[in-house]
């Protein structure tokens, strides 16, 4: 028998319970699948609700969506949209929701997934779809599915490659292991795609263990901290605020305290429901691992897989994908109008969830980090419609980070709860950081907020005298018109500095914009010959996205003509004595023109910096370095068209990707945007100020805040390196200047 996840003892005493089409494909599978197969039963996937996944170690993954839909209720019009017949509405298509947890899975759930995908687009197979309507036949899916369009070949070659459909008269075993071996769930040898790396990170997204006490670390919170976390005790008796707005100054653990509030949290909903849901939100993609990290070292047991971690847009993405909820975007519309239709039609739009708000299922707890960020919109929206009532609802945030530009009322943020607790205790008070914080506050931001009270922390006498604080931060403004170069000779020589005692690992790069910290971060690891940790995009990854692309698609490709030149070159350097190049083989050769072409970026920008580095590449590829320049100039007119495309392309999916999987303990320096890095912290910062943004934006109009962000970040030490910033170098400078001299 397959093995449940949960078991079918624990799903019979759910709140609640499977519907009837749910039951019945969880009562066939336990008759007809072998312990190899893993079935897990609604995980919670960060936002994510699949009905049913199947899992087979050394095979592969299905996600199965389960309808009890009567489709008489339903037609698909011209466009192949769902349309529910009773009221004339467009509902999402199950094909779409279906392939939306997939996609899901590898550009959001699953570590390194979407790496493979990029690397070999046979690794998309790895997790294959079906929809299961309950109500109708195979035949009456046929009929409406398959039939009205046997004459578009490009829909049905679609549904060959992407989707399965399962009628009721299809759960019988030998159907459904013909299913299964259609997509090699079951087959004569193991997949050589799903290792067991994948696999094992498979198993922890669906299955996570059980965070036990033991496992946790010990914390001396301080008494307002606990009154936050456990209650304030009244009469002898703790009483726990269920609506709270948490405010702290920078340092004072707010991270810390949601992570232990969450826990209790959780057991308080224990009374409600036997298997408690508590949303824990951000607006930083990134602060997911932050949190993660917190709660594992909360000293409670729990199970991890109840709290669901993750930000606001991604949420309700996944909520909108899990009701069904059509989603989409004028083809026409101006890009730049593409975040307000959003915002208006789906973020912000109170009335689309007051439509569905007897279909949402509702979470026990609600806790939300970074609250500065957020609409008052947003808030209400969460807290009306995804919060239970009688659960937590609590608001942690900070004014002076409000990077975003979000409407503020007597110097603090608008929410939708009354009164404020404040944690006033700074952890870092002994290092140097906290007083540039406070003294940026009174000099920078003036009246605009009110001014941390450190008050709990005192001031430290040692023998008569002021302890001297720990740290260092140093300032420097810089008029060079290569920063990347002199960055990275700045850094190395702290790296290399015996007397400094800095590992890589300690250290992280700060800035604003991605095309610089791109580049640096190309830059570092090839004159380093390093590892970097970067939250962006890697230049090599930009061009494999783009000659897989050509691979797949060269039918009147501008492109086919260079891209065939090279590619057939090195396959015959590469693989000298093959007859036949396998898939591997094909995807091991645009891996090494990607990283030529990336080389190849890095001299033309830094002259006679890197062209060792570039003949030593050729040499691995078996090409002279003057072969593969006279390649480059022979072909420069449409390889330079190529290049645009490339760097001017969007990666978001990349780039989330990454930062959803962000940790810090890589053993190297790290790379990130000043507003990614958001609510971590780091032994060592560098950070990076270049001159405001031509044109105006919300980071202009909110630079002072996102300077503070980034000062914030560091524990111990701060570099801050300015080129060209003249408005900030009069701002910085005094006020460095100023801590230098009390200092001494």
């Amino acid at each position: 028998m397959a093995i449940f996840y949960p078991t079918i003892e624990k799903i019979n005493q759910f709140k609640v319970q499977p519907t009837n089409g749910e039951r019945a494909l969880l009562n066939f599978l336990e008759r007809t699948l072998d312990d190899s197969f893993e079935v897990y039963f609604n995980p919670l996937l960060n936002g994510d609700h699949p009905d049913i996944i199947i899992m087979r170690k050394d095979y592969g993954v299905m996600v199965i969506e389960v309808k009890d839909w009567n489709l008489d209720n339903f037609h698909l019009n011209e466009k192949r949209k769902w349309v529910y017949a009773p009221n004339n509405s467009v509902v999402k298509s199950p094909i779409d929701q279906v392939l939306k947890y997939k996609n899901n899975l590898y550009d959001l759930h699953v570590s390194d997934l979407l790496q493979v995908k990029i690397k070999d687009y046979r690794n998309f197979k790895i997790v294959s779809c079906a929809v299961y309507f309950h109500c109708a036949s195979k035949s009456y899916l046929e009929d409406m599915l398959v039939t009205p369009y046997k004459d578009d070949e490009k829909y049905l070659t679609f549904l060959e490659y992407n989707i399965d459909f399962i009628g009721n008269d299809s759960l019988n075993k030998e159907d459904f292991i013909s299913l299964l071996k259609k997509r090699y769930l079951i087959a004569k040898r193991p997949s050589s795609f799903f290792t067991d790396k994948l696999y094992n990170n498979f198993k922890r997204l669906l299955s996570p263990p059980l965070h036990l006490r033991s496992q946790g670390v010990p914390y001396n919170y301080s008494d307002k901290q606990k009154e936050i976390i456990y209650g304030k005790i009244e009469n002898g008796i703790r009483k726990v605020q269920l609506e709270q707005r948490i405010r702290g100054v920078f340092g004072s653990g707010k991270t810390t305290v949601l992570a232990a509030r969450a826990v209790q949290a959780y057991k308080r909903a224990l009374a409600r429901n036997n298997n408690p849901r508590v949303l824990i939100l951000t607006f930083n993609i990134t602060l997911k691992n932050f949190i993660h990290d917190k709660m594992n070292r909360v000293n409670e047991t729990f199970p991890i897989e109840n709290f669901i971690i993750i930000n606001y847009h991604h949420f309700i993405n996944a909520e909108l994908n899990n009701l069904n909820i059509e989603f989409e975007v004028p083809k026409n519309l101006d890009p730049e109008k593409v975040s307000e239709y959003l915002e208006f039609h789906y973020y912000g739009n109170i009335g689309l969830f007051e439509e569905h708000k007897d279909e949402i299922s509702k979470y026990d707890a609600v806790l939300i980090d970074e609250i500065q960020d957020y609409h008052r919109s947003w808030m209400d929206i969460i807290k009306n419609y995804f919060r239970d009532p009688e659960g937590d609802y609590v608001l942690f945030g900070d004014v002076k980070q409000n990077i975003y530009g979000q409407t503020t009322q007597n110097k603090d943020v608008v929410t939708n709860v009354r009164g404020v607790n404040e944690l006033k205790l700074c952890y870092r008070s002994d290092f140097k950081v906290r007083d540039l914080a406070q003294s940026f506050q009174k000099n920078v931001f003036g009246d605009k907020y009110d001014i941390d009270d450190f008050s709990e922390n005192g001031t430290y006498i040692f023998f008569g005298q002021e302890q001297e604080k720990e740290g260092y931060i140093n300032y420097m403004y810089l008029q060079e018109k290569d920063p990347v170069t002199a960055l990275y000779r700045i850094i190395r020589d702290h790296i290399l500095n015996n007397n400094s005692n800095i590992s890589p690992n300690d250290i992280t790069i700060l800035g604003y914009t991605t095309d610089l910290l791109r580049t640096f971060d190309l830059y570092y690891r090839y004159a380093s010959r390093e590892r970097t940790n970067s939250m962006l995009e890697t230049v090599e990854t930009m061009y494999m996205t783009h000659l897989n692309f050509i691979g797949k698609n060269n039918d009147d490709n501008p492109h086919i003509g260079w891209f065939n030149n090279i590619c057939e070159h090195f396959k015959k350097k590469l693989f000298p004595n093959r007859q036949k190049l396998y898939d591997n083989d094909i995807i091991k050769v645009r891996q090494r023109v990607a990283i030529l072409f990336s080389i190849y970026d890095l001299c033309t920008r830094f002259t006679n910096t890197f062209e060792s580095r570039l003949e030593e590449e050729c040499q691995k590829c078996g090409i002279s370095l003057n072969a593969f320049k006279a390649f480059r100039k022979h072909y420069s007119s449409i390889l330079a068209q190529f290049q645009h495309e490339v760097y001017s392309d969007s990666y978001k999916n990349i780039r989330d990707n990454k930062k959803l999987h962000f940790w810090m303990n890589s053993g190297t320096i790290k790379i990130s945007t000043i507003n990614s890095f958001k609510g971590w912290e780091s032994e060592v910062v560098f950070l990076i100020l270049e001159p405001k943004y031509e044109s105006s934006t919300s980071f202009n109009m909110s630079f002072d805040e996102l300077l503070y962000t980034g000062i914030t970040r560091t524990i111990r030490n701060l570099e801050i390196i300015n080129y060209g910033n003249e408005e900030y170098d009069e701002k910085i400078r005094p006020i460095i200047n100023s801590l230098k001299k009390t200092s001494k």
